[in-house]
């Protein structure tokens, strides 16, 4: 929709109405970017950004867009909203500006303002079978109902994916009461992202490369390792492995959003999942037991695009 209304001509203002938003709003802003160079089209995309959680910068908000809309229309993306501020917000756009477009998405499907068109989208048309069949036992989905169930794919599969990879926080050498707190964890995450042949190039002779040299199937900044039961730092254990491994892995901070939204550095990034919403990878490996957190099929498991690693403290997810 953002890029129909740039090819329009009309100025596009993409809002991260919370922290957990950021990331997914950055990549939009990104994509749109690009889209405007190399389509030439007349619009700009502005990244606005708020805090609406704690309803602060509601009046902020309207104020920045009421002022920003031309001859009456504003066109507004907001991405990834969880927030009864974000109704707020939407309400007093309504009363002061007189032609308003405005899409906004969430996972949740509890938090739109009353009175607007909803439509629920819940064909799983991003992450292959073996992926859905995780994350759709998710108690936000199953008991909580949060969040829509997944509906039929509706087009054929043409695989199931590769089958979830499951490594196990148990038995010699590991250490810690958690995997992020374990060496050794670290250490055979490592070697299942090398059997992968991640970052992994091979001298080839195409008429596609000029070097000789193709590009790798997998690069490093196509895997997250993502967590959700504790904090994780430079010192903790699964990090201090995978470097020892010869992983280039780095662990994400607040200044770093921008960095893991655009996948600008080809690392390895691990990072708390609700840093994370909206961000796709093809590896996503998660550190954390599923029984001590109902987040992490939903917001680390989701974000996989192809193969899934499960690490689990012990053995409770072989029953899974």
């Amino acid at each position: 929709m953002a890029i129909q209304w740039l090819r329009c001509g009309h100025p596009v203002y993409i809002v991260s109405s919370w922290w957990r938003s950021l990331a997914a709003c950055i990549m939009l802003h990104h994509l749109l970017l690009q889209t405007v160079k190399t389509q030439q089209s007349a619009g700009q995309p502005h990244l606005l950004l708020y805090d609406l959680d704690d309803g602060k910068d509601v009046e902020k908000a309207v104020n920045d867009l009421s002022q920003a809309a031309s001859e009456g229309s504003l066109y507004v993306i907001a991405d990834e909203v969880v927030s009864y501020y974000f109704k707020t917000l939407c309400d007093k756009l309504l009363t002061q500006v007189p032609h308003l477009h405005l899409w906004g998405a969430s996972c949740l499907h509890r938090d739109a303002p009353a009175g607007w068109q909803v439509e629920y989208l819940t064909r799983p048309l991003r992450s292959p079978p073996a992926v859905v069949r995780q994350v759709q036992k998710d108690k936000v989905i199953t008991e909580f109902r949060r969040v829509q169930p997944y509906t039929e794919r509706g087009v054929s599969d043409h695989t199931d994916g590769p089958p979830v990879r499951r490594l196990y926080h148990r038995g010699r050498g590991h250490s810690g009461d958690r995997p992020v707190d374990c060496v050794t964890c670290g250490r055979e995450v490592a070697s299942f992202l090398h059997s992968l042949r991640v970052g992994v190039t091979e001298n080839v002779t195409t008429s596609s490369t000029r070097d000789g040299t193709a590009p790798p199937c997998l690069q490093w900044r196509d895997v997250l390792v993502l967590y959700f039961w504790r904090n994780v730092s430079d010192d903790s254990g699964v990090v201090k492995g995978l470097k020892e491994a010869g992983i280039p892995v780095r662990v994400m901070e607040d200044d770093d959003t921008e960095d893991v939204a655009t996948a600008r550095s080809d690392v390895v990034w691990v990072a708390h999942g609700d840093r994370v919403y909206g961000l796709e990878r093809k590896v996503v490996v998660c550190l954390d037991d599923v029984y001590v957190d109902v987040n992490v099929r939903l917001h680390c498991m989701s974000r996989c695009t192809s193969q899934l690693v499960m690490v689990s403290p012990d053995d409770k997810l072989l029953s899974i």
